[in-house]
């Protein structure tokens, strides 16, 4: 850890003596550091009838582009006897139902009815808007 705000600055007046003391630290990590371009105290921000002086950080930070939310489907908006219409004929191409013996069998049907399904939802099931009011990843 380093310690960022200098050393015997000032951060506290006490009121009764009036004397000045350093009781504050702003300590980061080393890979940190090199982002602080000041740190350091600013008794004109001093609020009444407080003892502590505030402590201004400035950092330079990178900027980031925004982060593009994915679209969801709305399964709400969906017609769903056009989403049916258009699932059984692919449904039906994947031959009549049978016995499932082997595993590799099993995993064999569940690619195949997962392929069948995200094809019909990419194509009738709408996008939705991301909405304003959602938390973001950060």
């Amino acid at each position: 850890m380093m310690m960022v705000l200098p050393k015997g600055l000032p951060t506290l007046q006490q009121f009764n003596t009036g004397i000045w003391t350093c009781p504050d630290n702003i300590f980061c990590s080393e890979h940190t550091e090199d982002s602080f371009i000041s740190c350091t105290t600013n008794p004109a921000l001093r609020r009444p009838k407080t003892d502590h002086i505030p402590i201004l950080s400035t950092l330079e930070l990178e900027r980031y582009p925004h982060a593009h939310s994915e679209s969801n489907r709305n399964f709400r908006n969906t017609d769903w006897i056009e989403f049916n219409s258009l699932l059984l004929p692919r449904l039906k191409s994947l031959g009549p139902p049978s016995p499932i013996v082997t595993q590799a069998e099993f995993q064999e049907a569940a690619r195949n009815l997962t392929k069948v399904l995200q094809e019909t939802i990419e194509e009738i099931v709408p996008l939705s808007k991301p909405s304003p009011h959602s938390k973001r990843w950060w």
